[in-house]
């Protein structure tokens, strides 16, 4: 998977997600960076398909067999009733990916975050992805 971020003549973002399985390519459009943008987490759903958050964005829905892009849902980001101090439910994994804290049916897998706010000294690369296992997860804002 990789994600593009190139600047405009404003500063603002514009934003390609891209899925690869080294045969085929498919890509979708994110929403252009409003200022807000601090990454967007990634997520490996219950039911086996894979979920881009993009926070006030809400979510989309993407497969890797075959690769497709399902409209964003509201389902998606249901926010989980779920107590951090619920040691069961921290230790649930899917794929070695932990189940999320914040939101319903989702395991955490890591975020794609711009690579200054990451410490990265990467200047090659506008955006970093950091998994589970080095960054842990943070709660987004709310969706618009």
């Amino acid at each position: 998977m990789t994600v593009e971020g190139m600047f405009g003549l404003h500063s603002d973002w514009h934003r390609t997600f891209t899925i690869s399985d080294g045969a085929n390519t498919s890509s979708i459009e994110l929403f252009p960076d409003t200022g807000w943008w601090r990454g967007s987490h990634l997520f490996l759903h219950g039911s086996g398909t894979y979920v881009l958050h993009e926070g006030q964005l809400g979510c989309t829905r993407f497969a890797l067999e075959p690769l497709t892009f399902d409209p964003p849902e509201r389902i998606l980001c249901a926010k989980t009733s779920q107590s951090d101090t619920d040691v069961e439910a921290a230790q649930d994994r899917l794929n070695g990916y932990p189940k999320s804290r914040f939101y319903e049916g989702l395991y955490y897998i890591g975020r794609f975050i711009e690579a200054h706010a990451s410490g990265s000294d990467n200047t090659d690369a506008p955006l970093v992805f950091q998994t589970h296992e080095h960054h842990p997860e943070t709660e987004l804002p709310a969706r618009l």
